[in-house]
């Protein structure tokens, strides 16, 4: 995962199965090699309800949408609108600031939880958060 506020990420996730989420700041590719598609959406149509966006944007607008609760390292997110399907999001940062762990609850009880390790802090290269489907890839454009 790298980030690099406001609005531009790569994370590339590679358990259960593999799917890259890419941000350049305009655009959000998800990309899933087993189907071999990519999906391309308008970021700021894809930030509501999305607690990923808290991490890579933080804007304070985006935590209002979210009644907070801090239980030790533990901040547990609950959206105040109901219309979305997230039923709960949990993020662990340490003292110092490093977010080490977080988890999101969907409203059918299905749950994802995503472990942080070897996390640096420094530049990261621009290049990181372009996307170009690979060739052969069926790109799904919703931005039009």
């Amino acid at each position: 995962l790298w980030v690099k506020r406001p609005n531009l990420f790569n994370w590339h996730m590679t358990q259960p199965d593999e799917s890259i989420l890419v941000s350049d700041g305009k655009t959000l590719w998800f990309y899933n090699p087993f189907v071999e598609q990519a999906t391309a959406t308008w970021l700021k149509d894809a930030t509501g309800n999305t607690p990923f966006m808290l991490i890579a944007r933080n804007q304070s607008s985006d935590w209002q949408q979210y009644n907070i609760k801090q239980n030790g390292d533990d901040f547990v997110l609950t959206p105040k609108a109901s219309n979305g399907n997230l039923k709960q999001f949990t993020i662990n940062v340490g003292r110092d600031g490093t977010i080490h762990q977080f988890s999101a609850v969907e409203q059918d009880d299905q749950r994802s939880s995503y472990q942080l390790k070897s996390q640096q802090n420094g530049a990261v290269d621009a290049a990181k958060f372009t996307f170009t489907p690979p060739q052969g890839v069926t790109v799904d454009d919703q931005r039009k």
